[in-house]
Order: structure tokens, then sequence, then C-alpha cells
């Protein structure tokens, strides 16, 4: 039996993928429409009907061995808070907990309640596999699942050890998905093109938001100059890894090797994309592809760049002008150095 915790758009995919490969599967969510459901729907690149078992109580899925958080990355700490309840009635030092996807240091944040409590456990991170979208309370609708990923642990976050037996584990479930060991935390949680693309894409469609205009986010919403952007956060991004003894592949072979496309320029990798002709742009500037990877990517990469004296500027700079429109207090809202358990070590 495998545990899924939150059915949103993520977790609707990752259990139908999970059903269709004949594993038994439980799920966690809180949403009473959900829990009433006797059957899921996929259409797209898993099509099936699939048999649901839901529940409301987290303990119930804490009985599986493993583990998938496909919550929003800002509620780690209180589902990590959840689980860790429950360690006087479950061992969870047997149980492998895979964030999905955990951004920058998510393994970090998951693992510090556990560690606070004096409990260890495993924590494997990778990024979001499926790009998809529910379009009813019973449907979800998989339009790409990436074929290549990176995979961290909280065993081997700083220097990473390929052989671990957790890494065997989640190769085997999601094994049609080539997935490699990151050298570090760092890596695994800065590869990621949504995290380089997100933010600028959406500051330089703010009026487009707002006025609700039905654009595509990948297609209609870029320009050769928001690319000139998107690869400037790159090389800032670079810069960090590179600090750490690793290295984030340009956003044109990440795009390739996520879902195949053309190679001859960013702007036309981005549009190639199968899967982005059908991104809407978001109709609300409070959506998580704005404060999502703000608040749990780029705010943390500012605070690692100074504690690494590494010096970028325009990573902060989003991060300001993002927390500036949406009225958040990053500090208290973003992912910190204490959250990750990094602000008394050095790294």
């Amino acid at each position: 039996m495998l545990g899924i915790i939150s059915l949103g758009n993520q977790g609707f995919a990752l259990y139908s993928y999970l059903s269709s490969k004949g594993y038994k599967v439980i799920a966690y969510t809180t949403n009473k429409n959900v829990l009433s459901l006797k059957r899921i729907v996929s259409t797209g690149k898993i099509e099936g009907e699939f048999e649901i078992s839901a529940t409301s109580k987290i303990r119930d899925v804490l009985e599986s061995d493993i583990v998938f958080v496909c919550s929003i990355t800002t509620a780690y700490k209180d589902i990590a808070r959840m689980i860790v309840e429950y360690s006087n009635e479950i061992d969870l030092s047997k149980k492998i907990f895979v964030l999905f996807s955990g951004k920058l240091g998510g393994i970090l944040v998951f693992n510090k309640i556990f560690k606070d409590r004096g409990i260890h456990t495993n924590v494997v991170e990778t990024d979001a596999i499926f790009a998809c979208r529910k379009t009813s309370i019973d449907t979800v609708w998989i339009r790409g699942i990436k074929k290549w990923n990176l995979l961290i642990s909280n065993k081997d976050y700083l220097r990473s050890d390929g052989n671990l037996y957790l890494y065997k584990v989640i190769r085997n479930i999601l094994d049609d998905i080539n997935l490699e060991v990151a050298d570090n935390f760092i890596q695994r949680g800065l590869t990621d093109f949504g995290a380089m693309a997100h933010a600028p894409i959406s500051i330089i469609n703010l009026a487009n938001i707002d006025s609700k205009r039905d654009l595509l986010f990948y297609i209609d919403g870029i320009t050769e100059n928001t690319v000139k952007i998107i690869e400037k956060v790159y090389l800032e991004f670079n810069q960090v890894a590179q600090a750490f003894d690793t290295y984030i592949i340009h956003p044109i072979e990440l795009l390739d090797r996520y879902y195949g496309t053309v190679k001859n320029s960013l702007l036309d990798a981005i549009k190639n994309v199968p899967n982005y002709r059908f991104t809407k742009m978001p109709d609300s500037i409070y959506d998580r592809f704005l404060y999502e990877d703000v608040l749990s990517t780029l705010y943390p990469l500012t605070l690692i760049s100074r504690k690494k004296n590494v010096k970028i500027i325009l990573v902060p700079s989003i991060v300001d002008l993002i927390c500036s429109v949406l009225d958040i207090d990053k500090e208290k809202q973003g992912r910190t150095l204490e959250d990750m358990d990094l602000d008394k070590v050095v790294i």
C-alpha cells in the first residue's frame, strides 16, 4: 500500500499513475467532496477510471511504508507536525516520505520537524512529475509527464550517495521516469524550470492577469525580452550552484529532458513544449505561479546566497517585487534558513 497526502492536481495525477501501475493507494484529504468519491477519472497521458480510497484521518495513510506528499510546498511544516504527533503509535523511522515537489530545501524543512522531536525518518524529494489540472471534482487531465528528474534525500543532502536504498525504492515505483541522484539539495532544488520562469513571466503579464485575459501563459505571455530575464535568473541559479560544487543545466536542455522540445533557442524551446500549448494565464495574482516559487525557492535562494557570500541581484529583486505586489511578509511566510536548519551550520 502506498500513501498520498493531499489530493489536489498533483495528488489526483499521482493517484491515477500509481493505480494504473497496479499499486493499492490510500490518500489523505480534508476536501469533503473528494472524500465522497468512489472513483477518479484520468484523461490525457493516462486514460482510465480508478477506485479511490480517501480518508480524512492522516494516521490511516501513515500505515503505508511509502507516503507521497503532494501538498503545496508552503504547507510542509504543518503536514510534518501533523505526522510527528503519531510518533508514539507508528515507527516513523521505517517510513519513506517523498516530497512531490520539494522546491529548494524541502527535505530540510520536513526533516527539521522530525529532528526537533528526536525522530529519525527518511525523506526524499523530486520535482512534481505531472503537468496536470483537475477539470472537475473527480477528473484530472494529465497533459504531460516529465521523462527526467532529480532525487535527493535528507540522508545525503550536501554530498549525495547514489547507492542509498531510498533511491532504489523510489526508482522502482517511478520506473518509467529517468530519475538521477542530484549532487546535493542545491542542484535538486534549482533544477526547476518553473522556479526560473513563473515569476518573470507573471511580472511581465500582471496587467493581463488582472484583466483576466484568456491567454496562454507560455505562448502568448513571453517574448525575446522575457526570455532574457529567465536566462539571467538561470545564470544566478548556476552561480549559487557553483559555490556548492555543482551546476544547473541550461533551461533549453532541461525542457528537452522534461518533455522533449526544439533546442535552437530558449524562446522556441518554451513555445514548442507540447503541453505548454495548453497552460492558461492565471486569472489572479494570488496564484501559485507567483507565490509558491517565490516563497519556497527564490527567497530561500537569496538567503543561502548571502550565507555563502555569493552576490546575486536579479533573484532578490524579483522576490521583493512579488512580495510587494502580493503584500507578503517574506520573512514570516517564506522558507528561511531556520526552517531548513541551516541557520547555525556551515554549508
